[in-house]
């Protein structure tokens, strides 16, 4: 394949590439890639590329909400969730003038977009100029506006928008078989769909043996963990992680539950496990630096995500199967995309029963579980890097094209 010049476009205002979360992540590793392969990318990132631009500009949006926090409070959730958006559509005006003015000084072979809610310069802009146009679909926005934010008077502009971009495109890319299928039957998308699951950079294998065995000193010896890393809101699920595991330490009373992380019910976790658990039969860390974050891994006996959405790949699979520790993870479409079930790992119901099953499965059945471990780590090196990912996805547009 030819060197390609390469838009890489991010409309959303506060999604950037510097931070350590999931998008910021999968942003930055996607650039990473494209250029690793030969290829010359610009980044046009309206959520910031710079560490100190995006301080600043973090900062003077909470000063914004505090002063618009009364305000708030007098409106009804619609309106003030429609005027979110207005502010969104005003916005996507302003990213497509920058995009365009990239478009002219770097002309590019192709703009590669992380579709955002509520924004379509993207689709507009490479039409506008010929060039050839990849969406990549992470999420199903919309809904997951309305889970987040609620009712909103001009939602339906989002399924509108979802729809031109769909349409425009040359190319999709959905995060999972799931994500796929939902573009095909929810808004009819005819474009050819390539899934890429998300994946992990191998440098990220840096671990300390002497920090991992610190962590284990701490328990007394020959203690096992069993752990989960990410941040502590609902919809992770480690509510139910506790609940299993208060059956699971009765039987394997040597057993640590660790949890690693923080987030906004982490006060009630700690409450429900006080409540449920042994003294001293879990721990909870609070928030790791996230250069420690793979110690803490390599550090359990099994890794555990007791609960993910339909349709997004997690990063936090990929980070645990890393390590090669043994999995427990959820039996749903984007797991099973990367993960077949007692080879990789165990797939699980969301089911406290099931859940603790497959955890004294682990404890009890070491060499299986190691095999797992081992068998997933190998896949994950061969398949299911950034740099992989990156490959097949130019391969897959430009084979069509």
């Amino acid at each position: 394949m030819k060197k390609l010049r390469i838009i890489y476009y991010s409309p959303h205002p506060t999604h950037d590439i510097v931070s350590e979360v999931g998008y910021s992540t999968h942003q930055r590793e996607s650039i990473q890639s494209f250029r690793q392969l030969g290829h010359e990318v610009l980044p046009v990132v309206l959520g910031g590329t710079e560490t100190s631009a995006v301080n600043t500009h973090i900062a003077g949006l909470s000063e914004k909400a505090g002063n618009l926090s009364g305000v708030k409070k007098l409106l009804p959730l619609w309106l003030w969730n429609a005027l979110k958006d207005v502010k969104l559509l005003k916005h996507d005006k302003k990213a497509g003038r920058q995009l365009e003015q990239a478009i002219l000084e770097f002309k590019p072979d192709m703009i590669y977009e992380r579709g955002e809610y509520l924004q379509d310069s993207g689709v507009i802009m490479a039409e506008k100029h010929g060039i050839k146009h990849v969406l990549e679909v992470n999420s199903p926005v919309v809904e997951e506006m309305a889970a987040f934010e609620g009712l909103d008077l001009l939602r339906f502009l989002g399924h509108r928008k979802e729809r031109k971009k769909l349409s425009g495109t040359g190319h999709v890319i959905a995060v999972s078989s799931a994500m796929k299928e939902y573009l095909q039957t929810f808004y009819g998308c005819k474009k050819p769909i390539h899934v890429a699951p998300n994946a992990i950079n191998p440098e990220k294998e840096k671990f300390g043996p002497e920090i991992v065995a610190g962590i284990r000193s701490k328990l007394s010896e020959g203690t096992r963990i069993i752990g989960f890393v990410g941040s502590l809101f609902p919809y992770h699920g480690v509510d139910g992680l506790i609940e299993a595991f208060a059956e699971v330490v009765k039987q394997e009373p040597n057993t640590h539950l660790m949890i690693v992380g923080d987030g906004g019910i982490r006060e009630a976790l700690q409450s429900q496990a006080t409540g449920l658990l042994p003294k001293d039969s879990y721990t909870f860390t609070g928030k790791i630096p996230h250069a420690e974050v793979m110690n803490y891994i390599k550090a359990f006996d099994v890794a555990v995500m007791p609960s993910s959405n339909w349709y997004g790949s997690p990063i936090k699979i990929f980070e645990y199967g890393l390590t090669g520790v043994p999995i427990v993870a959820p039996d749903k479409a984007p797991l099973r995309d990367v993960m077949e079930h007692k080879k990789h790992g165990l797939l699980v119901s969301d089911n406290q029963e099931n859940l603790k099953k497959a955890l004294l499965f682990m404890l009890q059945n070491t060499e299986a579980a190691k095999e797992m471990g081992i068998c997933f780590r190998e896949k994950i090196l061969k398949q299911h890097t950034w740099n992989a990912q990156a490959s097949g996805i130019l391969s897959e547009v430009f084979s069509v094209a």
